[in-house]
């Protein structure tokens, strides 16, 4: 995402500085103001320094422009939290936090917590049945809430397809912040 704001900012920085040859409607060719067109820019030296500062105030409005995108991008990645846990074990495979480790446990049959390393408790949180490889996933339910015990964690369930038996079950978990 940073390469393509960089990529965007220096493609709109090319068009504005190649805008003022076009501006008086000279172009390429052998026109004048083009090559061996013998005629010298309009306005001068004067008129080309004008033209240098003003170009120079939009490189630097780019560039805040830019300094201010990279940062929602940091903020956006921040929100979102992730992580793929092992029904036997309750271990943690595969996650993504920017605040650090996530760890996951079993306490029973079903029964999971999924710990950050941050406060989740004002977080919506989305949990799936699903392997954390390539086999199919378990057929049946699962739910998911906050831990009234720890703001930090996250309670998973899961069930048979009856939605009556705790059975062990692998899933995801999204947790996305404010």
């Amino acid at each position: 995402m940073k390469n393509f704001l960089i990529i965007v900012g220096g493609l709109l920085l090319a068009a504005t500085l190649s805008s003022t040859a076009f501006a008086a409607g000279k172009g390429k060719g052998g026109g004048p103001g083009g090559p061996g067109g013998g005629e010298s820019q309009a306005g001068g030296l004067p008129g080309l320094e004008d033209r240098v500062e003003a170009d120079e105030g939009l490189i630097a409005t780019l560039q805040g422009q830019v300094a201010t995108l990279q940062g929602q991008v940091a903020t956006l990645e921040s929100q979102s939290n992730w992580a793929v846990v092992d029904g036997a074990t309750g271990a943690v495979q595969r996650s993504h936090s920017s605040a650090g480790a996530v760890t996951g446990s079993r306490a029973s049959a079903g029964l999971y917590d999924v710990t950050f390393a941050r406060d989740v408790s004002g977080c919506a949180y989305v949990a799936t049945l699903g392997d954390t490889g390539t086999a199919a996933p378990l057929v049946g339910f699962i739910n998911v809430s906050g831990d009234s015990g720890d703001v930090d964690s996250v309670v998973v369930q899961t069930f048979d397809k009856t939605g009556l038996v705790p059975t062990d079950g692998s899933f995801h978990l999204s947790v996305s912040c404010p």
